[in-house]
């Protein structure tokens, strides 16, 4: 990645920034979601970019680890990237009704 080298920063560090950053965004979508400020097609896009950049983010921290513990943070990455593209098809399935009864109506 370009941007850590210019700027001299490892990627694992700048992957345990913007996971941070998007855990924060990911509790944000899921309180407002569950306090009814949110409607579920925007909790879903979301949950599926935030799940995007945490699997990104934990395959950068997987670089800085060994072992079992790298095995882990990548079954961890692979579950966010599962659960981004579950909510993407989601998303996508709402939109799609959203729209057929915009027509129907």
């Amino acid at each position: 990645m370009a941007l850590p080298a210019v700027l001299g920063v490892p990627d694992s560090t700048l992957g345990i920034v913007l996971g941070a950053a998007w855990l924060v965004v990911l509790g944000v979508a899921v309180y407002q979601y569950a306090s009814g400020n949110r409607s579920r097609e925007q909790f879903y896009m979301v949950a599926c970019m935030g799940s995007f950049w945490l699997a990104y983010s934990l395959l950068q921290v997987s670089s800085a680890v060994s072992g079992t513990v790298e095995i882990g943070v990548v079954s961890l990455a692979a579950g966010s990237f599962f659960v981004g593209v579950v909510a993407g098809l989601r998303w996508r399935e709402r939109r799609r009704s959203d729209t057929e009864n915009d027509v129907a109506v």
